[in-house]
């Protein structure tokens, strides 16, 4: 019985450190996305909306990958892509709360009963990861909000033109 335990403590003790490193590493990625968008200020205007939307790929594959390892581990499955009508923040604010709420209770035993000791609660996925998650959306989130501004400002509708008037420079030389 005390081996069960003290391997189980261990377990835990390992899959914490785990959780610590790819949130570590999650934070890095993600400061370094914030560094980028601060740097936009400084990227030419023809430039920007190129710069944007590779920005914010790589932002959408931070969260694709976040997600991808959570649902690895745990088998739960973030499906974003069901969204239709009604507000989006909502509709992610509340799949990732009921994610991150599942969790697995050990049973009590007779004694832990009688000696009012509480059960061992699991969640499915560990608080850094949930964080790491919900991070990278609000990122992905914010810089499909520049992203929008752009179109606003009829920046996106002139990099097409300005691409095609490329490729007819190169065509006629």
């Amino acid at each position: 019985m005390f081996g069960k335990t003290r391997r189980e403590k261990r377990l835990r003790e390992h899959d914490a450190e785990e959780a610590q490193a790819r949130y570590e590493r999650n934070k890095r990625a993600g400061k370094t996305i914030y560094a980028r968008i601060a740097d936009l200020k400084k990227v030419p205007r023809e430039n920007l909306p190129d710069a944007v939307f590779l920005l914010f790929m790589e932002a959408k594959q931070q969260s694709e990958l976040i997600r991808r390892s959570i649902k690895d581990r745990t088998h739960y499955d973030f499906n974003f892509g069901g969204m239709t009508d009604g507000d989006l923040a909502t509709y992610l604010a509340q799949d990732a709360a009921y994610a991150l709420r599942d969790h697995v209770t050990n049973p009590q035993t007779f004694f832990e009963a009688m000696s009012e000791q509480l059960p061992d609660v699991h969640f499915t996925i560990q608080q850094l990861d949930g964080v790491s998650m919900v991070a990278a959306m609000i990122r992905e989130q914010r810089l499909d909000g520049i992203l929008e501004g752009l179109r606003l400002a009829g920046l996106l509708n002139e990099v097409p033109n300005r691409r095609r008037a490329g490729s007819e420079t190169e065509g006629s030389g």
